[in-house]
């Protein structure tokens, strides 16, 4: 079997995508389907939640930044012994793996809540406007052209905030 290089591969699969594309576009025009597109990344910085989680972490961070400084200010001090210095390294370098894995952690954890809420409400919203397929797109590069009639964007955004306060 011929091994498949990453750009053919990425090649290929950017063609798939198109032709999913094109061909939901047909399916639209064929069907009278209602068919509106969002822009993933605002929508995922413009909810609230995101934003409500993002300071929770960065609180977190900072905690834990704030005690990781303090202990490498310990390890510093000219007042302390070898044995106290190799403890005091040991721990240093527990707490900075910690760290770092409470960063990747957090944010991956946080960010699939996140999108699992969106998906949810963006459902509901679809079903509400009678969408028969509401795209999402992470740049402008997965869609080469649509109208902004049908960008929704902004109305996704003030739906999702206002259901997650509960006001919808």
């Amino acid at each position: 079997m011929k091994n498949i290089s990453k750009p053919t591969f990425f090649t290929t699969i950017s063609l798939l995508f198109n032709f999913l594309f094109i061909t939901i576009v047909i399916i639209h025009i064929k069907s009278e389907s209602k068919i509106a597109y969002v822009n993933n990344v605002k929508v995922f910085e413009n909810f609230n939640m995101t934003k409500e989680l993002k300071k929770i972490g960065e609180k977190e961070f900072k905690i834990r930044k704030s005690n990781l400084d303090d202990l490498y200010a310990n390890l510093n001090s000219s007042g302390i012994s070898i044995t106290e210095k190799q403890k005091l390294m040991q721990q240093f370098i527990k707490d900075k793996e910690q760290l770092n894995q409470f960063n990747d952690v957090f944010g991956s954890e946080q960010s699939a809540k996140i999108w699992t809420r969106i998906k949810s409400y963006s459902s509901d919203f679809s079903k509400e406007k009678n969408y028969t397929v509401l795209l999402g797109s992470d740049s402008n590069d997965n869609i080469l052209f649509a109208a902004e009639t049908i960008d929704v964007t902004n109305d996704l955004i003030i739906y999702l905030n206002k259901k997650y306060e509960g006001l919808n």
